[in-house]
């Protein structure tokens, strides 16, 4: 959750959140849209952001915005979030943005799938890396939004769970997002946070042996101080050895790596 949001905020959304559980998706769908009406609309933002405008004021407005327009569960987190003081316009946007996000993985959770959710969008990461054509369709911004959700619709339809669907049409479409890949990274490790897991990528040549990989699982949790998630990518180009990216930090042990130090040293 973005650093600019308070702690009795964060407990507001969760408690609305939990007395919703069973609409928890269409909140996710709600504050989704609303997130794109505030990047859209920069003097909605400004309004819900103006600290001269009393809390009930600005309440009042988000409840004008939405009220029997959207599931009340949203307009909830909403009214709440309004009544906030905000350093920084585009905070507010970023919150209700990873508020939705939040509230998709736990419909996921409630209905038992959102460790499937966080596999469907960490594979649905290396398709769009590997597949450049795929990729510039999916970020053509010149394209219009329902040709990209269509085209997401259609890979994606009845072979992953709706959740899936949702998060990834929302990464496609987010307009704030660094680049699609880290995007849906983002989304893959606030699953995996979820669940109380970090997640560690795990670059080899050849798939892990399963000893293998219960060796590297718990180093990699000794070494982040709680269970850890691995993602397992095969890469021919690793040429032996492995490259772990846990966080911002990265291992690479793999023969590619250490053939480039030697080089550098050569040159150096």
């Amino acid at each position: 959750m973005a650093d600019s949001v308070n702690g009795e905020l964060r407990q507001r959304f969760e408690s609305i959140v939990d007395q919703a559980a069973d609409r928890a998706s269409a909140v996710g769908d709600a504050l989704f849209a609303f997130a794109n009406l505030l990047d859209s609309r920069p003097s909605v933002r400004r309004a819900l952001t103006d600290t001269g405008r009393t809390p009930d004021d600005r309440e009042a407005l988000v409840r004008r915005l939405t009220d029997g327009r959207i599931e009340p569960a949203a307009t909830d987190v909403l009214a709440a979030a309004a009544r906030e003081r905000w350093a920084n316009p585009g905070d507010l946007t970023t919150s209700v943005e990873e508020f939705g996000l939040q509230a998709a993985l736990l419909a996921a959770r409630s209905a038992g799938r959102l460790e499937a959710v966080e596999e469907e969008i960490f594979r649905f990461g290396l398709v769009v890396r590997d597949n450049r054509d795929l990729r510039s369709a999916l970020i053509d911004r010149a394209a219009p939004a329902d040709a990209r959700r269509q085209l997401v619709r259609s890979l994606l339809q009845d072979k992953a769970a709706p959740e899936t669907v949702t998060l990834i049409e929302h990464a496609v479409l987010d307009r704030r997002a660094r680049s699609l890949e880290a995007e849906l990274a983002r989304i893959a490790d606030f699953a995996a946070r979820l669940r109380e897991r970090r997640v560690a990528v795990v670059h080899v040549a050849a798939p892990l042996a399963v000893e293998h990989r219960e060796r590297l699982e718990r180093a990699l949790a000794a070494r982040a101080g709680g269970p850890v998630l691995l993602n397992v990518v095969v890469e021919p180009d690793v040429v032996g050895g492995i490259r772990v990216e846990l966080g911002d930090e990265v291992v690479d042990g793999t023969v590619t790596s250490r053939l480039d130090a030697a080089r550098r040293q050569l040159v150096g």
